[in-house]
């Protein structure tokens, strides 16, 4: 037995998936995002110059990410210049996923010494196994962008406020920040829990904290001349894909298949979200609309119930909510929820289906894409190409469509059982 629990430990289960994907990661990528994004800004750094990332026409779709991830593309190019190594090829490949890689390891150690004093032992070591084998975290770190390192720092934002931290969740949540504006879903329901817990103080704590590390984060390229850049990535993040789905297959992407194969429209007239809905509210702002009730049914419910289970259930349907309501959002988006859903797993186990839900649907909505977006060539013997995967755009639609109606269904009963748990009081917090 003991031997046995020592394989099967969190930690050695997070090393074996660690190691499988460093294996992976070289042979898998997203094109567009790596080849023609981040690693074209990296070279722009020279290696030495995190805020040049921000240069206009450095690389497709001028550099809109907050300070944090400029940092590792310029050492990604200083260790590239030093080995003379291929501009896309082994070692770039791999060091650019190496955060998103490693950040997935690291929930295993955050849900073990920080989930064991609110909910306990057993508790801890689910959620650290489920963050350890999850298959979402495991393609999100083969694609090539930062969302599985975003819902780490989600996630530790949580942990340290179960822990009455209010200035080290601030410092996790500006982190999260720095790296996506994304990491704002989860500040309103942190600052209700926070005031309810330790009054405006707390919050005051945390919000502080927060800004300092944001713009610490910041300043070096704020120093640079980037400054305006970096607000762009936080200004202009909205209406940047004004579309009501950038490939999330979630209740829009439903409502796009819909419009094409039942109601006959064409696609490119159906995707905009500022098209009318109903009299004079378009799709953005329904979608806007239906989010923002649900964060204030969200808040209205943990102000009323503050307990550490509760706040755990709450900030997790509010992240499945934002895939799910507004427009524009994108299929990786999904990530920090699957994270969320692990510990909610562990905390309610008759909340295991959620989690092992969402990480098919977010499993398949990021392989399916990313599999589209393959390159066509090899840049390392062995990658998968996209022609592999050679499919009609319809048959690739229809099928985000199938995931999309799971996604629907999942939400739907996440909302009820939540809702039957809010009216009836649930005592288990």
């Amino acid at each position: 037995m003991a031997r046995a629990d020592r394989l099967f430990h969190p930690y050695a289960l997070a090393a074996l998936v660690l190691g499988l994907a460093l294996v992976a990661a070289p042979l898998v990528h997203h094109h567009y995002d790596v080849v023609d994004c981040f690693l074209a800004w990296s070279r722009a750094s020279e290696g030495s110059r995190p805020w040049a990332v921000y240069t206009p026409g450095a690389g497709a779709d001028d550099c809109d990410y907050p300070p944090l991830v400029p940092y590792w593309l310029t050492l990604v190019e200083a260790a590239r210049r030093v080995t003379a190594a291929p501009e896309v090829g082994v070692l770039t490949l791999t060091l650019l996923k190496l955060p998103n890689l490693l950040a997935a390891f690291a929930t295993v150690p955050l849900c073990l010494l920080g989930l064991r004093a609110p909910f306990g032992e057993s508790a801890a070591r689910y959620a650290a196994t489920a963050c350890a084998l999850s298959p979402a975290l495991f393609v999100n770190g083969l694609w090539g962008q930062f969302d599985a390192l975003l819902a780490l720092f989600v996630l530790a934002a949580v942990v340290a406020v179960l822990h009455d931290r209010p200035a080290l969740a601030g410092v996790a949540l500006g982190f999260g920040l720095a790296t996506k504006l994304l990491a704002i879903v989860a500040a309103p329901l942190l600052a209700v829990y926070l005031f309810r817990r330790g009054g405006a103080k707390a919050v005051a704590l945390a919000s502080a904290a927060s800004a300092a590390t944001m713009l610490a984060l910041a300043l070096p390229h704020v120093l640079g001349g980037a400054g305006d850049a970096v607000l762009r990535a936080y200004t202009g993040a909205v209406h940047y894909y004004p579309y009501r789905t950038a490939e999330a297959y979630n209740s829009w992407y439903v409502a796009d298949r819909f419009d094409v194969l039942v109601r006959g429209l064409s696609y490119p007239d159906i995707r905009r979200d500022d098209r009318l809905a109903f009299g004079a509210v378009t799709y953005r702002a329904l979608g806007l609309g239906a989010f923002v009730l649900a964060t204030g049914m969200l808040m209205a419910t943990l102000w009323k119930r503050p307990h550490a289970r509760v706040l755990v259930s709450a900030v997790t349907l509010h992240h499945f909510a934002f895939f799910m309501l507004p427009t524009q959002v994108h299929q990786r988006y999904i990530v920090p929820a699957v994270a969320l859903a692990a510990v909610l797993a562990a905390v309610r186990r008759e909340a295991a289906w959620l989690f092992f839900g969402l990480s098919l649907t977010a499993t398949l909505n990021q392989a399916l894409d990313l599999a589209r977006a393959l390159p066509t060539t090899q840049v390392v013997r062995g990658a998968l190409t996209a022609d592999l995967f050679a499919l009609p755009l319809r048959t690739w639609r229809d099928l985000g469509a199938a995931v999309g109606l799971a996604n629907i269904s999942l939400f739907v009963a996440a909302v009820w059982v939540f809702w039957r748990g809010r009216a009836s009081g649930d005592a288990s917090e």
